[in-house]
């Protein structure tokens, strides 16, 4: 066999190898050992927080894209499904694995407590169809951290956090007049009016009758149920007065400003620590120092 004739089937050999190699996806300039690892997996949560303060209610949906299905769940608490209900407040972290192994962490937190614009965090509870703050207001300032004027007890700092401040009607409202106002609430938090008042005493057995009944103390055990240890869960301490520069009446009396005017006066709620009644009076003016609780906006 001379030289040219072998080199021409050695040639031939060698372009029919590479073209079964290439067709077999062994070729150098095709190859990728690199599987499909698909989009960054990314996890999105649906969060609902517990309805009330200490609640196992709290829920997380989770939706997962990206990565290659199917996916595993390793939530912090030892869970291992998507989704995870009867949560208290409080941190958890989630784990997706895809099937190629590609891992991904984050973090999810439920709160059952509402924080003011000074950073104090009041527990809530619902009753009948409303949520309420357990605790008085103790604020500073206003929702814009304008500084407002404000009492507490004695002027002893250490009384705020169990019976929180007291605030004439004014300063109270933020300078509102409207019912149902923000005034030094919290966002998503307002001054409850008379009418919400009525409903939450008609929540805890009062008749409409005696609700709607003026100047006078009505709806026997009403008042007992929203004392501190009531079953109510609303727990007032009976948080006393501020009236011309003197302090009264702590841990005998507490009065509630409402939201809802009337003339030079605002109605108000009345509870006495000898009592299982409440009162609904308009009689005392807007410069008198009273407790403030707030309720959840609808």
């Amino acid at each position: 066999m001379n030289k040219s004739y072998k080199t021409l089937i050695m040639g031939n050999f060698f372009h029919i190898l590479m073209a079964v190699l290439i067709l077999l996806g062994f070729s150098e300039c095709t190859k990728d050992d690199a599987p499909d690892q698909g989009e960054p997996i990314e996890i999105v949560f649906e969060i609902t927080d517990p309805s009330e303060t200490g609640k196992d209610d709290g829920s997380v949906s989770t939706e997962v894209t990206g990565g290659i299905p199917p996916y595993s769940f390793f939530w912090s608490n030892g869970d291992t499904t998507k989704n995870i209900d009867g949560l208290t407040a409080g941190v958890y972290i989630l784990t997706v694995n895809d099937s190629r192994s590609q891992t991904v962490n984050d973090t999810v937190t439920l709160i059952d407590v509402v924080t003011d614009v000074d950073g104090n965090t009041y527990g809530f509870v619902r009753i009948g169809d409303q949520i309420w703050m357990n605790q008085n207001l103790r604020v500073t300032q206003a929702p814009d951290s304008t500084e407002i004027t404000s009492y507490v007890y004695n002027n002893d700092t250490s009384y705020a956090k169990k019976y929180g401040r007291l605030y004439s009607w004014n300063d109270a409202m933020n300078g509102s007049v409207e019912e149902k106002a923000q005034g030094l609430c919290p966002d998503g938090w307002h001054i409850p009016s008379d009418e919400e008042f009525k409903i939450l005493e008609m929540s805890l057995g009062m008749s409409e009758a005696e609700a709607n009944m003026v100047n006078v103390w009505r709806g026997s055990s009403v008042g007992t149920k929203l004392k501190a240890g009531g079953e109510s869960g609303y727990d007032a301490y009976m948080a006393g007065q501020h009236y011309n520069g003197r302090f009264s009446l702590l841990n005998q009396w507490e009065y509630m400003w409402t939201s809802t005017e009337y003339g030079n006066s605002a109605w108000r709620r009345c509870l006495s620590s000898s009592r299982s009644t409440i009162g609904r009076y308009n009689t005392f003016t807007k410069s008198y120092g009273f407790s403030v609780r707030c309720v959840k906006d609808d």
